[in-house]
């Protein structure tokens, strides 16, 4: 298998869908020999800013000399990011090994007459297994989608279980209301484990402070508002703590403050369970750390940004921190969907920013499409357009763009690779 294969391989099991429960990949990691047993991770859950938060506590407590491992999805340019290793990407050797060995183990469910695995679940595995045979200090383990049955909660403990910022996504799947989400979330806390969340609105704080009494868990709230004089520029977020100074990051969000926030009390309970985590590795940590693809500018004259907002309230976080670093200016913007989304408040929201939209279709099966889109935009904004290709739609922004505008490509994660791979490979394109 070379590593073409791998990645196929990998692509190919999603033809066994994505289902809930943790039978398949029970079966599955015991017959690798049960490595999350015998793994400490910093489980987290939450709609949004689970990367963002995930890559603060991943680089900090590499800065503080901790072999960490880094578990997210999807992946923006290459899917060897889903797997990081004190801020490497697993090699491509390392992949193919991997995949071979969980597909042997796959394939042997099968002749016992167990389900298949999905991808998700092989790829969790898969990392499960990584992080043990290379000795991983901690594992900072994003969820997938919800918590309480997403198939990283086989874990039988965590140090710590983050909840970040509960909005309203995955409806169909998790709940019409943050209560109800906010329950499939909680869905990872630990008995008698420690609980660190975001500062959540009534009805998601209430039901995680039910879950935390019922299985005697400690909570505790990250304070946001400890963290002064915020300021934003273009690729720069800054912020001062009482005790460490001014704390400076490439990660950029007005809402990145909070998250930020959660990263410190993340550290400040790890300290407090004896893991020795420097002043020095915060403030390097959070300057080191890097989450592509959020609020990124990839090139100047014209400022051209990508972000991987796509639901209202990430899209909101970004109108949010826009205004802010441009007040009173418009950006022309290029937006792709999934169907599944709440596209109409999406294009709502940044129609109040938008002087000119170009609409392309993500290249995925649940992709919204085109004539839909345009429609919608239409109802908003004047001046729409559609792009059969990415490619086009940057040409035809770049071609019409001055030195003083502003490019935004955002909506899906599915696609804003594709775009920051061609910008990066040309910048001056």
């Amino acid at each position: 298998m070379n590593y073409e294969e791998a990645i196929e391989y990998i692509h190919s099991l999603t033809r066994f869908g994505s289902k809930p429960g943790h039978d398949r990949i029970k079966n599955l990691t015991s017959m690798l020999g049960n490595p999350q047993d015998k793994l400490k991770f910093i489980h987290i859950a939450g709609t949004n800013g689970k990367g963002s938060t995930a890559a603060f506590i991943a680089s900090i407590l590499h800065e503080a000399g901790y072999s960490t491992g880094l578990y997210t999805s999807p992946f923006i340019e290459r899917f060897n990011e889903r797997i990081m290793l004190n801020g490497q990407q697993i090699a491509d050797d390392e992949l193919i090994e991997y995949v071979e060995r969980i597909k042997k183990a796959s394939d042997q469910m099968i002749l016992q007459g167990l389900e298949h695995p999905t991808v998700f679940e092989a790829i969790t595995a898969m990392a499960f297994l990584y992080y043990y045979e290379k000795k991983c200090d901690i594992v900072i383990l994003e969820v997938g989608m919800g918590g309480r049955f997403d198939a990283t909660n086989i874990i039988q403990s965590s140090l710590v279980s983050v909840i970040t910022k509960i909005a309203m996504d995955h409806t169909d799947v998790l709940g019409d209301t943050l209560s109800k989400i906010a329950y499939e979330k909680a869905g990872i806390i630990k008995n008698g484990g420690m609980v660190v969340t975001y500062p959540q609105e009534e009805s998601a704080l209430n039901t995680i402070k039910s879950i935390c009494n019922q299985k005697n868990a400690t909570l505790f709230y990250a304070k946001p508002e400890l963290l002064k004089n915020v300021q934003l520029r273009p690729g720069t977020l800054s912020f001062d703590h009482m005790r460490l100074g001014t704390i400076e990051t490439p990660i950029v969000g007005l809402h990145q403050v909070k998250n930020a926030a959660v990263a410190l009390k993340v550290c400040e309970v790890l300290v407090n369970l004896g893991y020795n985590i420097s002043d020095d590795s915060i403030i390097v940590g959070f300057n080191n750390a890097l989450w592509p693809g959020r609020f990124e500018l990839l090139r100047t004259q014209p400022d051209f940004y990508i972000d991987g907002a796509h639901n209202p309230d990430g899209v909101k976080s970004f109108i949010e921190t826009f205004k802010e670093i441009y007040p009173g200016k418009k950006a022309s913007v290029i937006f792709g969907v999934m169907k599944d989304k709440d596209y109409e408040a999406m294009v709502k929201e940044l129609s109040t920013i938008t002087e000119r939209f170009i609409a392309v279709v993500p290249d995925n099966p649940r992709a919204l499409e085109a004539e839909n889109l345009t429609n919608i935009m239409s109802k908003y904004c004047k001046n729409v357009e559609f792009s059969d290709t990415i490619e086009k739609a940057i040409e035809k922004m770049l071609l019409f763009a001055s030195e003083d505008d502003i490019i935004v490509a955002l909506g899906s994660l599915y696609y804003i690779g594709s775009v920051r791979r061609l910008i990066r490979n040309n910048p001056q394109k």
